[in-house]
């Protein structure tokens, strides 16, 4: 059955299929951002090393929400609509960023404080697991042969929200005395976010469903034929995931890393970040573009092969020379390898699943390769730090994951054909 075509303007697909990308993206970005002051509000402990830790702890446990909000998010996108569950996700998600900005801290609720932060990272990890595979399909699906470009604007929007939540951070630094960011002044980004919420619920209750959508046969395709029929396929989108997902927070621990282990300010740490996140909105676009020429592949293996390559001896130059400048130019180097290698990554994982499964597939194997390469990633190097004292643990940590992201696409290049 050949489905109309739809008439809503591509502006507005793309707005709506990124609004909840980039409130989702913005809340984790804020929140590791201002992971020392969460820390010491919701988690008092004898030791502030320890009071990180488990507040990475609790921004990591939020990613294993995210398999959970993939299967019944994006089974529901491909039962009821990419739009049904569009719409349903970004309710979600503005519930759990109002929670962070309101929640009362230690001191005045006791234990109840940071079990309250810890439900809401559950809520913004379930909805942030569906969020992605039915944002993505839907604008991929309303775009036809520019996949490459239109689905980059899901990392376009991330780019905006790094900005967006790396610029904010860096105004309440920099305006605020210390003390008063660590009082109240961290919950100003998040009360900003809540902005976000009601004009993405608007935009995307007024827009069509997607034309492949609407030509299925049939709405009820079974979760059990996604893991019989394309368990292999997660797999390997999963593994796509591991290099950018690595690099992206990365991106959001750089001000912690920096502050903490190469000494800077904390309103120069958040500078640094700030600056990192501007490359991949100019590099986004044209990486896209640029796939939709030549084919994902090509694209992708260069970018992420440099990326494994220059990792490590990035961070050896910047704990060798941590001026601003030195770290400026790596860290916006990082950023650029790794906003060319995400760019055509989601468009290449709709073209590995079928309409009736697309969903529910690419939001499993992007919330599995979030949640075992990204979500913990900042715990992970923290930890690493701290027990082995070497610092260059976040360069190791990203070359690996970008080898790993470069065998997944060997396989998927021999073994399976690509097709929307």
């Amino acid at each position: 059955m050949q489905a109309a075509p739809s008439k809503t303007p591509l502006t507005r697909v793309i707005l709506a299929a990124s609004a909840g990308n980039a409130l989702e993206f913005y809340d984790f970005t804020v929140f590791g951002y201002f992971a020392q002051q969460i820390a010491a509000t919701f988690f008092p402990s004898s030791s502030p090393a320890t009071g990180l830790l488990l507040t990475f702890g609790t921004y990591g446990v939020s990613f294993l929400a995210r398999p959970f909000g993939a299967l019944v998010l994006g089974g529901y996108a491909d039962r009821s609509g990419r739009r049904a569950a569009l719409t349903l996700t970004i309710l979600l998600m503005t519930v759990g960023t109002a929670l962070m900005a309101v929640m009362p801290g230690y001191r005045q609720i006791g234990l109840l404080a940071p079990a309250g932060i810890l439900v809401a990272r559950l809520i913004q990890g379930f909805s942030a697991g569906g969020e992605f595979g039915g944002a993505t399909a839907f604008m991929i699906e309303h775009a036809g042969r520019r996949a490459g470009f239109f689905g980059s604007f899901q990392y376009t929007s991330q780019s905006v929200s790094a900005i967006l939540g790396s610029g904010v951070a860096w105004s309440v630094a920099a305006s605020m005395s210390p003390e008063a960011v660590g009082t109240w002044g961290f919950r100003l980004p998040f009360l900003l976010g809540l902005l976000i919420g009601p004009v993405g619920w608007y935009v995307r209750r007024h827009v069509d469903e997607t034309p492949p959508f609407r030509a299925l046969d049939a709405h009820d395709t079974p979760l059990s034929l996604l893991g019989a029929r394309y368990s292999g396929r997660i797999a390997l989108a999963a593994c796509v995931v591991a290099g950018g997902t690595a690099g992206t927070y990365l991106n959001i621990y750089l001000p912690t890393y920096v502050h903490r282990h190469l000494h800077a300010t904390l309103s120069g740490s958040y500078a640094v970040g700030f600056v990192a996140s501007l490359a991949p909105l100019v590099v986004t676009p044209f990486s896209a573009i640029l796939s939709d020429r030549t084919g994902r592949l090509p694209v992708m293996l260069w970018s992420v092969g440099a990326l494994a390559v220059l990792a490590y001896p990035a961070i050896l130059l910047v704990i060798a020379q941590p001026t601003a400048l030195a770290m400026s130019g790596v860290f916006i180097g990082i950023s650029v390898l790794r906003a060319a290698y995400t760019a055509p990554s989601a468009a290449l994982m709709a073209e590995m699943f079928p309409v009736a499964v697309r969903a529910a597939g690419m939001s499993l194997g992007y919330t599995l390769g979030v949640v075992v390469f990204g979500g913990f990633a900042q715990l992970a190097m923290e930890w690493l730090i701290q027990s082995t004292g070497l610092l260059g643990i976040p360069g190791i940590y990203l070359a690996v994951t970008s080898l790993i992201s470069f065998a997944a696409l060997a396989v998927i290049g021999r073994r399976i054909k690509l097709a929307l």
